[in-house]
Protein backbone atom coordinates (compact mmCIF):
# COMPACT_ATOMS: atom_id res chain seq x y z
CA UNK A 1 0.00 0.00 0.00
CA UNK A 2 1.40 3.31 -1.03
CA UNK A 3 0.61 6.57 0.75
CA UNK A 4 0.61 9.71 -1.36
CA UNK A 5 1.42 12.90 0.55
CA UNK A 6 -0.12 15.93 -1.16
CA UNK A 7 -0.85 19.55 -0.31
CA UNK A 8 -4.01 19.95 -2.39
CA UNK A 9 -6.77 17.47 -3.11
CA UNK A 10 -8.15 17.07 -6.60
CA UNK A 11 -11.86 17.71 -7.03
CA UNK A 12 -12.45 13.96 -7.26
CA UNK A 13 -10.44 13.23 -4.09
CA UNK A 14 -12.26 15.96 -2.18
CA UNK A 15 -15.63 14.61 -3.31
CA UNK A 16 -14.67 11.04 -2.34
CA UNK A 17 -13.33 12.06 1.07
CA UNK A 18 -16.48 14.07 1.76
CA UNK A 19 -18.51 10.97 0.88
CA UNK A 20 -16.33 8.81 3.16
CA UNK A 21 -16.80 11.40 5.92
CA UNK A 22 -20.59 11.23 5.50
CA UNK A 23 -20.57 7.41 5.34
CA UNK A 24 -18.16 6.67 8.17
CA UNK A 25 -18.82 9.37 10.79
CA UNK A 26 -22.02 9.89 12.81
CA UNK A 27 -24.97 11.39 10.98
CA UNK A 28 -24.75 14.52 13.15
CA UNK A 29 -21.43 15.36 11.44
CA UNK A 30 -22.80 14.99 7.89
CA UNK A 31 -21.42 17.48 5.36
CA UNK A 32 -18.98 18.98 7.86
CA UNK A 33 -15.78 17.70 6.19
CA UNK A 34 -15.12 21.06 4.54
CA UNK A 35 -15.26 22.81 7.92
CA UNK A 36 -12.36 20.73 9.26
CA UNK A 37 -9.73 22.81 7.48
CA UNK A 38 -11.47 26.22 7.52
CA UNK A 39 -8.91 28.87 8.35
CA UNK A 40 -6.03 26.37 8.22
CA UNK A 41 -3.16 27.08 5.87
CA UNK A 42 -0.45 24.55 6.76
CA UNK A 43 -1.69 21.03 6.14
CA UNK A 44 -0.78 17.77 4.42
CA UNK A 45 -3.11 15.13 3.03
CA UNK A 46 -2.11 11.46 3.07
CA UNK A 47 -4.10 9.27 0.70
CA UNK A 48 -4.24 5.58 -0.09
CA UNK A 49 -5.97 4.92 -3.41
CA UNK A 50 -6.62 1.83 -5.48
CA UNK A 51 -5.57 1.39 -9.12
CA UNK A 52 -8.75 3.22 -10.28
CA UNK A 53 -8.00 6.28 -8.08
CA UNK A 54 -10.69 5.41 -5.55
CA UNK A 55 -9.79 6.78 -2.11
CA UNK A 56 -9.56 3.86 0.32
CA UNK A 57 -8.16 5.79 3.29
CA UNK A 58 -7.22 9.39 4.03
CA UNK A 59 -5.51 11.35 6.78
CA UNK A 60 -4.61 14.97 7.24
CA UNK A 61 -2.31 16.79 9.63
CA UNK A 62 -2.65 20.51 10.17
CA UNK A 63 -1.63 23.30 12.49
CA UNK A 64 -4.36 24.90 14.58
CA UNK A 65 -4.15 26.76 17.89
CA UNK A 66 -0.37 26.23 18.03
CA UNK A 67 -0.53 22.44 17.80
CA UNK A 68 -0.51 19.79 15.10
CA UNK A 69 -3.85 18.02 14.77
CA UNK A 70 -4.99 15.13 12.62
CA UNK A 71 -8.00 13.34 11.24
CA UNK A 72 -8.28 9.90 9.61
CA UNK A 73 -11.00 8.11 7.65
CA UNK A 74 -10.82 4.55 6.35
CA UNK A 75 -13.56 3.31 4.01
CA UNK A 76 -15.65 0.47 5.44
CA UNK A 77 -14.49 -1.90 2.70
CA UNK A 78 -10.86 -1.15 3.64
CA UNK A 79 -11.13 -1.56 7.41
CA UNK A 80 -9.08 -4.34 8.95
CA UNK A 81 -6.46 -4.22 6.20
CA UNK A 82 -3.86 -2.13 8.06
CA UNK A 83 -4.53 1.17 6.30
CA UNK A 84 -5.42 3.09 9.45
CA UNK A 85 -2.30 1.84 11.21
CA UNK A 86 -0.21 2.70 8.13
CA UNK A 87 -1.57 6.26 8.10
CA UNK A 88 -0.94 6.70 11.83
CA UNK A 89 2.63 5.45 11.43
CA UNK A 90 3.12 7.95 8.60
CA UNK A 91 1.80 10.76 10.82
CA UNK A 92 4.15 9.64 13.60
CA UNK A 93 7.11 9.76 11.21
CA UNK A 94 6.19 13.31 10.19
CA UNK A 95 5.33 14.79 13.61
CA UNK A 96 6.92 14.53 17.06
CA UNK A 97 3.65 15.46 18.78
CA UNK A 98 0.11 15.62 17.44
CA UNK A 99 -3.48 15.67 18.70
CA UNK A 100 -6.91 14.59 17.60
CA UNK A 101 -10.49 14.49 18.80
CA UNK A 102 -12.07 11.05 19.11
CA UNK A 103 -15.71 10.19 19.67
CA UNK A 104 -15.46 8.04 22.77
CA UNK A 105 -18.81 6.22 22.80
CA UNK A 106 -20.93 4.00 20.57
CA UNK A 107 -24.26 5.86 20.78
CA UNK A 108 -24.36 7.76 17.47
CA UNK A 109 -25.97 6.51 14.29
CA UNK A 110 -24.26 6.66 10.93
CA UNK A 111 -26.13 7.55 7.73
CA UNK A 112 -26.73 3.84 7.00
CA UNK A 113 -28.48 3.33 10.37
CA UNK A 114 -25.58 1.41 11.93
CA UNK A 115 -24.07 2.64 15.18
CA UNK A 116 -20.69 4.37 14.91
CA UNK A 117 -18.02 2.41 16.76
CA UNK A 118 -15.49 4.49 18.67
CA UNK A 119 -11.94 4.06 17.37
CA UNK A 120 -10.56 4.67 20.87
CA UNK A 121 -9.22 1.08 21.31
CA UNK A 122 -7.34 1.47 18.00
CA UNK A 123 -5.64 4.68 19.14
CA UNK A 124 -4.81 3.31 22.59
CA UNK A 125 -3.21 0.25 21.00
CA UNK A 126 -1.03 2.58 18.91
CA UNK A 127 0.27 4.46 21.95
CA UNK A 128 -1.97 7.53 22.12
CA UNK A 129 -2.72 9.19 25.45
CA UNK A 130 -6.27 10.21 26.37
CA UNK A 131 -6.47 13.78 27.70
CA UNK A 132 -9.52 13.18 29.91
CA UNK A 133 -9.76 16.82 30.98
CA UNK A 134 -10.14 18.05 27.39
CA UNK A 135 -13.58 17.18 26.04
CA UNK A 136 -16.19 18.41 23.63
CA UNK A 137 -19.72 17.69 24.81
CA UNK A 138 -22.33 19.25 22.54
CA UNK A 139 -25.49 18.31 20.66
CA UNK A 140 -23.35 17.55 17.64
CA UNK A 141 -20.46 15.62 19.14
CA UNK A 142 -19.11 14.10 22.32
CA UNK A 143 -15.38 13.56 22.05
CA UNK A 144 -12.16 13.51 24.00
CA UNK A 145 -8.80 14.83 22.91
CA UNK A 146 -5.97 12.37 22.32
CA UNK A 147 -2.24 12.96 22.02
CA UNK A 148 0.68 11.12 20.52
CA UNK A 149 4.20 12.10 21.52
CA UNK A 150 7.41 10.43 20.43
CA UNK A 151 9.31 8.95 23.33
Amino acid sequence: MEISKIKTLTQSQSFQINQLWNDEYPLKLKDRFSILLDGVEAYNHYIIEDAESNVLAWAVDFEKDNEIRFSIIVASKSKGKGMGRLLVEKLKSENDVFYGWVIDHNNDLKSNGVYYRTPMPFYLKLGFEILHDQRIDSEMINAVKIKWKSR
